[in-house]
């Protein structure tokens, strides 16, 4: 059984990464159309589809460096 994703709805995670439904469309490889079918349906691939694309999108986050590294 797959860990359940949180986030209050699929149109506010992509407000929080900054994309439109056209965009996020667009690199999901979707007509629009198709990905607010997508939506609307509330289907678990869809949730795991925008997951990869938030960890896709996000920026990685920088290395702590150790005290006593050298450059």
């Amino acid at each position: 059984m797959s860990k359940p994703i949180y986030y209050d709805s699929i149109p506010k995670e992509l407000q929080r990464l900054k994309i439109t439904q056209k965009e996020a469309a667009k690199l999901l490889g979707l007509s629009l159309s198709g990905f607010t079918s997508r939506i609307a349906s509330d289907q678990p691939i869809t949730h795991w589809m925008i997951y990869g694309l938030a960890n896709y999108l996000e920026l990685p986050k920088p290395k702590k460096r150790r005290r006593n590294e050298n450059v």
